[in-house]
């Protein structure tokens, strides 16, 4: 046998690194020392000076007990996740040189403790809680739409993202479906729906309880406090946490005597904590994503987003043609030239929930025939006309007064042309004031600084909100 042979077959040595791996990491002196001063800091700061106890360590950290005694003891190794998500618990960052390698007496105990220690963090990982969301199995275009927020979530790391726009234009759907395509990319996934109007010290129970798996059970009172403990869940592991129809926490004007003093994106009494969660998500470093879907666009996140901060939204519009000719194909036959199609979808501004509406009547009432539809002339009825009030039912009268002097418009208009021609005198603030409320409630079209209505809520307005002034 060759010399090269018998290399060959002799056997490979483990590697040093390899070694290290097996055994685990534990803190160096100074780097525990730098560990409890920033924990120190945190129960002064946090916890008016009292003294963490493990469960409270091992809600901020999403570490069980046993582990974290291993971490601050320095007697066991554990690996450098573990180590890191401590840091990152308390603000810190670990480096190479906050740990060294573990050389344990006892092999065997190390061994069993490293299995036991791999098990937890793998039923940790990647877990995922749906509620009621919708099935997303039947889902058309938006693949641009879905392209952006990829890219928001995975390479930008935003903190806070919200779907805004219209009712029925699919807010829910594209979340929904998002959450479901990145999902593996993080180890918790939790979806919500706000349409109960859950008030927000119960909604934050029920993340805290997931996210600690159940551990957390004894939950502070103040609303202040568990946004802290919910954010030291969001720093310790990646989460996704998805919380559908935010816009039924927003306050619907309620009119006395003929007039409404309501801004838009203000919160119903006692729903105001949900203003100060997305401050502290959007403003605190962490490794996790908030998802909101919503009709309108609640006061505290105009002041955090902008394109290049991690806070943004994004105004969804309607499917185009082609996706939206999908939504009939589904229903069964019609008949209609590609004109017709056109004609229908534009009009609807290709809201996916109208054309579902518009497509069933069109099949019960005109055997699929949709030239004859159109011929009606009557386009806004039924379960479209109770969306829509939903939408625009509460504005104030100033806002309404808008909303007919812009369905009065052939195209297009500035504010300059709006204020020449409404018929109340109204100065420049106010106009911008009722320009940006219209707008944070999804009922304007913009482009290059003019203002319009799409032609089915046009067609509303001037049928139901012009004959009420």
């Amino acid at each position: 046998m060759s010399n090269r042979q018998k290399q060959r077959r002799t056997p490979l040595v483990p590697s040093k690194v390899s070694q290290e791996r097996r055994r685990g990491v534990i803190l160096t002196p100074q780097a525990l020392e730098k560990l409890q001063k920033a924990k120190s800091e945190s129960e002064v700061r946090e916890n008016n000076g009292i003294t963490y106890t493990l469960e409270a360590l091992s809600a901020r950290t999403g570490l069980d007990s046993h582990t974290l005694i291993k971490v601050f003891n320095c007697e066991i190794g554990v690996d450098r996740r573990t180590l890191s998500r401590c840091f990152q618990a308390f603000n810190l960052s670990l480096k190479s040189s906050d740990y060294d390698y573990y050389h344990p007496a006892n092999k065997k105990f190390e061994e069993q403790e490293e299995a036991s220690e791999q098990n937890n963090q793998e039923t940790s990982q990647n877990r995922q809680d749906w509620d009621r969301a919708p099935d997303t199995s039947i889902f058309f275009g938006r693949a641009a739409e879905l392209a952006t927020l990829k890219q928001w979530i995975q390479s930008d790391r935003c903190r806070l993202i919200m779907l805004l726009g219209m009712g029925g234009i699919g807010k829910t759907w594209l979340g929904t479906k998002l959450a479901k395509l990145i999902k593996d990319e993080f180890d918790c996934v939790i979806w919500r729906s706000l349409g109960n109007a859950t008030l927000i010290k119960d909604i934050l129970a029920e993340l805290i309880k997931f996210l600690s798996q159940e551990q957390a059970t004894d939950l502070p009172e103040t609303i202040d406090r568990r946004i802290s403990l919910l954010i030291s869940y969001l720093q310790a592991s990646r989460c996704l946490l998805v919380l559908d129809n935010f816009d039924t926490i927003l306050q619907v004007c309620t009119r006395q005597q003929g007039s409404c003093n309501c801004v838009a994106g203000k919160y119903r009494p006692d729903y105001e904590g949900y203003g100060q969660l997305l401050r502290v998500v959007g403003q605190t470093p962490h490794q996790s994503c908030l998802l909101l879907t919503s009709r309108e666009k609640p006061q505290a996140i105009g002041r955090l987003e902008g394109e290049r901060l991690p806070v943004r939204f994004l105004k969804l519009k309607g499917l185009q043609v082609e996706e939206a000719q999908k939504i009939f194909e589904q229903k069964g036959i019609f008949r209609g030239t590609q004109t017709d199609y056109t004609s229908l979808i534009e009009y609807y501004a290709g809201n996916p929930l109208v054309l579902k509406i518009v497509s069933t009547t069109i099949k019960n009432l005109f055997d699929g025939n949709i030239a004859e539809f159109l011929n009606q002339k009557t386009a806004v009825f039924g379960d479209i006309c109770a969306l829509l009030d939903q939408q625009i039912g509460y504005l104030s009268l100033e806002e309404q007064e808008l909303m007919t002097c812009l369905a009065a418009q052939a195209k297009p208009v500035s504010v300059a042309e709006l204020r020449s021609q409404i018929k109340s005198q109204i100065s420049a603030k106010t106009m911008l004031e009722i320009l940006e409320s219209l707008s944070a409630r999804s009922l304007l079209s913009q482009s290059n600084g003019s203002f319009s209505l799409d032609p089915m809520l046009r067609d509303y307005v001037k049928i139901f909100v012009d004959s009420d002034l």
